[in-house]
């Protein structure tokens, strides 16, 4: 049985968009992924929770996000977990599930680098994964020396071989949840149906 190549992009996807779906195809084309799983995050223990709409929604757009898409697909097994969503915890569920053939490649951006020490049982979470580092034309690879006391020379050496250099895409979501609430229009931010989504659920809006 071939070897399953599986990609993790985690977030919390509030909302999914356009700059999500390219980090995801880039992945998958470039190191030869099998699929890759967006899982949103449930209880997200580093991020401002403030803005954050319901899990079953973001979970919901990142369907419609993807729909028509083979080798993508949703799962809420962060978000059905009543617990704070730690990755560690996640990647471990993961293996259990898919089996010992199973290789799994999480996908992190080079703004996430300086959380990694902070990262619930960081040195076990790389041993279990290997990590894709998404990184733009214009960011150094200089921060990653920091990580080598905690992951090792070798794992540091491995994230920069396995570094995507992807152009800068300009979108983030609370760009797009600012937009939302200021009335301007997000077409083409996000997919036709995640916008018709939004806007039937009156999400991110400002009510009167």
């Amino acid at each position: 049985m071939a070897l399953m190549k599986i990609g993790i992009l985690g977030g919390t996807f509030n909302p999914i968009h356009i700059g999500h779906l390219i980090i995801a195809e880039e992945a998958y084309w470039r190191h030869g992924l099998s699929k890759v799983l967006f899982i949103p995050a449930g209880h997200p223990p580093h991020k401002d929770t403030q803005d954050l709409i319901e899990a079953h929604h973001r979970y919901e757009m990142i369907k419609l996000a993807i729909q028509g898409n083979d080798h993508f697909e949703a799962s809420d097994i962060e978000i059905t977990r009543k617990s704070k969503s730690y990755t560690v915890d996640t990647v471990e569920s993961l293996l259990q599930r898919l089996g010992r053939n199973c290789e799994l490649y999480l996908i992190i951006g080079i703004d996430t680098v300086q959380e990694l020490p902070s990262w619930k049982d960081i040195k076990r979470l790389s041993t279990l994964c290997r990590l894709i580092l998404v990184n733009r034309p214009d960011s150094p690879l200089d921060s990653l020396s920091q990580l080598i006391p905690i992951l090792g020379e070798k794992k540091v050496l491995e994230m920069e071989s396995l570094q995507m250099r992807i152009p800068p895409i300009g979108i983030s979501s609370t760009e797009i949840r600012n937009r939302l609430k200021a009335g301007r229009q997000v077409k083409y931010m996000v997919p036709e149906a995640v916008e018709y989504y939004i806007r039937t659920h009156g999400l991110y809006i400002k009510q009167s």
